[in-house]
């Protein structure tokens, strides 16, 4: 029935064609028109998907703070003055380039360590998603605690995660991570996360069919 309302619409757009290289032009225009089209709807869709993105986050305390501050004496001799994020390491999986929809982990470790002058520190965790045109534009944003009750300090393992939704352009979309002490920027990892878009273009390919058909 698709096939028949294609064929109908197509033969009256070209019946009254004079000649192949018409023929060809307006095959042509097809074409571009529905690679045009299917463009714009990925496009529109774009903003209410990165809006309605859900991003998830998980961290566990490996260590206490007691723990890492004996670590970190046994290398250096000493405790730092203040409390200072010793290590902070992240990586991006299951790689650089995913598909719509591909569950996307920022993992990170984590190593605060308490310092001589320590007192309760506030860890946290942030993750922002860049647009792939405009890098300083911000699609979406969050910071969640790293580690409820650490107390001074310890080592965690953390994770967001997220899959970039159907709707989104492809591209590459910078995507940095943060640790705050106190609110304030201790550790910073970037990462570049390629989108790569598989659109749909069954409809634009029957019509194609058709007018091949009819030529």
């Amino acid at each position: 029935m698709r096939k028949t309302i294609l064929v109908f619409l197509l033969a009256s757009l070209f019946c009254s064609r004079s000649s192949a290289d018409l023929f060809d032009q307006m095959l042509n225009t097809v074409r571009d028109q529905a690679v045009l089209t299917a463009t714009t709807v990925v496009t529109a869709k774009a903003t209410e998907a990165i809006i309605n993105m859900i991003i998830d986050y998980s961290s566990e305390q490996t260590k206490t703070d007691e723990e890492v501050a004996k670590e970190y004496e046994a290398e250096n001799g000493s405790l730092p003055e203040n409390t200072t994020v010793s290590s902070y390491q992240t990586q991006i999986l299951p790689g650089a380039s995913v598909s719509a929809g591909t569950k996307v982990t920022v993992k990170s470790v984590i190593a605060v360590v308490p310092g001589k002058n320590a007192t309760t520190t506030k860890i946290e965790e942030s993750l922002t998603i860049y647009d792939s045109e405009d890098t300083s534009a911000v699609l979406k944003s969050m910071t969640k605690p790293a580690g409820q009750g650490a107390g001074m300090g310890g080592e965690f393992n953390s994770e967001f995660t997220f899959a970039l939704p159907e709707g989104m352009p492809q591209g590459v979309y910078p995507i940095r991570s943060s640790l705050l002490l106190n609110g304030e920027v201790a550790g910073d990892s970037s990462h570049e996360l390629q989108l790569v878009l598989n659109i749909d273009y069954s409809i634009a390919g029957e019509m194609v069919a058709v007018l091949e058909e009819a030529n």
